[in-house]
């Protein structure tokens, strides 16, 4: 998927890196006056077949913070594209209002098909867990978030959970899991175009079978469950993308999940993360609400 305002450019580079330029300096505008944050790239996993780039986590914090909920968060990129280092934003923004922050990596297609990326990222959630007191985060506040095929990525960790279970950690002990503009059903379509986006998306990391597209599908495995989710989407997001939002809020609700639903105006797919941090941002304010005011355990 594109930017809609260029057709040159892929998820993974152009606007984005335009928006990153900007924060370089320092804390985004708007994200918390003053604060210093601290940077440092952690490797979560280091066992057999260990990737030395992807295997990488990126810690934003506050010097002297203690006590603080935790924010994980999944780059986007249709599960073959992104970087951590594009989403440096995030990481300030969270860590300049008192959260302790996480921008992962996880390897991508074509070096590895489903299931390895949500392994990755199953990594990564443990290894938080774990260490989260060490850089003054709360263990049991470790809220998951992602975006797009991120998004995928942190439903995916709390509704089928034999893959946080096979890292030692209870997905129901979660504080919460936010996706941005999420991809949910791998059976339908995603970006708009006459065939949905599959051959180019979904086939390559997942293949074309539509049991093991089902089985590799959020949707699969909803059930009732005591972590409170927030599900935001971009107002002038594809079409496509709005209905796999809207259809999982919808479905998490008839099973009465804790969901709250919000749509973020004026903002398109890939907007939705890039302005985060930048002053007034709603999803900002939406993200730092739910890790602050409670809705994450």
């Amino acid at each position: 998927m594109r930017p809609r305002n260029d057709p040159r450019v892929g998820p993974a580079c152009g606007l984005v890196g335009a928006v990153l330029l900007a924060f370089a300096g320092g804390v985004p505008a708007g994200s918390g006056a003053g604060a210093r944050v601290q940077v440092t790239t952690i490797a979560y996993y280091e066992g057999p077949g260990a990737d030395p780039a992807k295997h990488r986590l990126d810690l934003f914090r506050q010097e002297g913070k203690t006590g603080v909920p935790v924010l994980i968060f999944f780059h986007g990129g249709v599960w073959q594209q992104g970087d951590k280092s594009e989403y440096r934003n995030i990481g300030e923004a969270f860590a300049a209002r008192g959260i302790l922050t996480a921008v992962a990596n996880y390897r991508l297609t074509p070096a590895v098909r489903h299931p390895e990326h949500v392994r990755d990222a199953a990594r990564a959630v443990a290894w938080m867990t774990r260490h989260a007191a060490e850089f003054g985060g709360r263990p049991d506040r470790v809220v998951l978030s992602g975006h797009s095929a991120g998004g995928h990525l942190v439903a995916l960790l709390l509704f089928d959970p034999r893959y946080l279970r096979a890292e030692g950690v209870d997905p129901e002990g979660l504080g919460g899991v936010i996706p941005l503009s999420g991809i949910f059903d791998l059976t339908r379509p995603i970006d708009d175009s006459p065939e949905g986006g599959f051959a180019r998306f979904i086939y390559p990391p997942f293949g074309e079978d539509r049991g093991g597209l089902e089985a590799a599908s959020p949707t699969q495995y909803l059930h009732a469950t005591h972590v409170p989710l927030l599900i935001v989407l971009a107002g002038e997001d594809y079409k496509d993308m709005q209905a796999q939002s809207r259809r999982f809020a919808e479905a998490l609700k008839a099973r009465g999940v804790q969901v709250r639903f919000e749509t973020v105006p004026g903002r398109g797919h890939f907007e939705l993360v890039q302005a985060i941090g930048t002053k007034g941002d709603p999803t900002t304010d939406l993200i730092a609400r739910f890790l602050l005011g409670g809705a994450g355990r």
